[in-house]
């Protein structure tokens, strides 16, 4: 193996790993869900 094998896997993984990050930061974040009013009657 190379010596700086060990390295460069940190290194890539360091740039994978803020790639992935700030995709995350624009992903929309999800809210709670609502709760939906349901009719007296379901049958409707």
């Amino acid at each position: 193996m190379a010596d700086n094998y060990l390295e460069y896997a940190r290194e890539s993984y360091e740039k994978r790993k803020a790639e992935w990050l700030r995709k995350k930061k624009h992903m929309p974040k999800t809210r709670p869900a609502t709760q939906i009013e349901k009719p007296d009657d379901e049958a409707l």
